[in-house]
């Protein structure tokens, strides 16, 4: 090969190489960091920074990532855990988020909080699913995701390359998206967000008749997805409500979930009948009239359910482990230092 063709060649090369990275620039760019806002929109990304496996796996829609405390469920139990969750967060999106937990890491358990079961099965809310998957991994499950999570007038390639979806941020970029560009400090704790605000409800809780709807047929399919991953990779499951003033679920919804859940021997619990013994005060232990737990009803919710994992699920304690130990105390000295 001559030396004309040698340098066309690595010209070539070096030019390919300088589109790309200009590329992945521009989208990084345009991309919005979700530091200072929606900060639900680092929970996928920062799930892939875990210095240690998670033995449990908590996927629902907002109510896990406010409700449910990896740290003090750490702290009190010795259970590594994540909260792979999302602002109405999907069944269909819960799935891929179990699916991807399996292929990059070993849980043992996965718990499903059963909020947006609810929903029809042509729910979609673009924002939500843009915090959910523009973090997540390039991997086919996430190809497999956009594809059944997308609406009819969205384009797939603009989730597969998000600067088709975000170009027009040009006018509204801050001075986050310069500093953040190619790294982002880690704003949750494992997936949780605390909210230290108190809003607490008042009246009466909504008449759970008017909420008895019966689930759909895409969530009973996603269910039994879920039931299906789990068991075949030997991952126990459990299914929940996580305590609210309201919602209150009807008997008719209820029923669908045990319908599934019974058939396959998985264990479902609404933790609404439970608030006296968890402790929660809807005065004081929300931040948003009673649609999520705050920092302190979270607290309590934690401990009630890790006490509910460890006496009824075969989970380990790591706090005898002393590198496991040692990641997870630096993790609870961050989240106790920012109350």
């Amino acid at each position: 090969m001559s030396d004309k063709a040698i340098k066309k060649i690595i010209t070539a090369v070096v030019m390919t190489a300088i589109a790309v990275f200009l590329f992945v620039t521009v989208n990084l760019l345009f991309m919005p960091k979700y530091i200072e806002e929606n900060q639900e929109g680092r929970i996928t990304p920062e799930f892939y920074r875990e210095k240690t496996n998670d033995d449990v796996i908590f996927v629902g829609s907002s109510t896990v990532n406010s409700g449910i405390n990896p740290i003090v469920l750490y702290d009190d139990y010795g259970i590594t855990s994540y909260d792979r969750s999302g602002a109405s967060q999907t069944s269909w999106i819960s799935y891929y988020m179990i699916k991807d937990a399996i292929e990059v890491s070993d849980p043992k358990m996965v718990v499903v909080d059963m909020s947006f079961f609810r929903y029809g099965d042509d729910y979609c809310e673009e924002p939500s699913n843009r915090k959910a998957l523009d973090g997540m991994r390039f991997s086919r499950t996430k190809l497999q995701c956009l594809r059944t999570c997308m609406n009819e007038d969205e384009k797939y390639m603009d989730y597969v390359f998000p600067i088709g979806r975000f170009h027009t941020r040009w006018h509204d970029l801050k001075a986050e998206d310069w500093k953040y560009l190619y790294h982002k400090p880690t704003i949750t704790y494992s997936g949780y967000i605390p909210a230290y605000e108190t809003e607490g409800a008042v009246g009466e809780s909504a008449d759970s008749s008017e909420l008895d709807v019966r689930m759909s047929q895409r969530n009973i399919l996603f269910l039994e997805n879920i039931i299906g991953i789990c068991q075949s990779n030997g991952i126990q499951l459990l299914l929940i409500k996580i305590p609210s003033f309201d919602p209150k679920w009807g008997d008719k919804f209820e029923d669908d979930i045990l319908s599934v859940a019974d058939v396959h021997a998985v264990q479902y619990i609404d933790f609404d009948k439970y608030t006296d013994e968890i402790g929660i005060d809807y005065s004081v232990d929300t931040n948003d009239a009673g649609g999520h737990l705050n920092d302190a009803g979270a607290t309590k919710f934690t401990r009630f359910l890790g006490k509910y994992m460890t006496d009824n699920y075969a989970l380990t304690d790591h706090r005898n482990d002393p590198e496991v130990d040692k990641i997870w105390k630096e993790k609870s000295e961050r989240y106790h230092n920012g109350r």
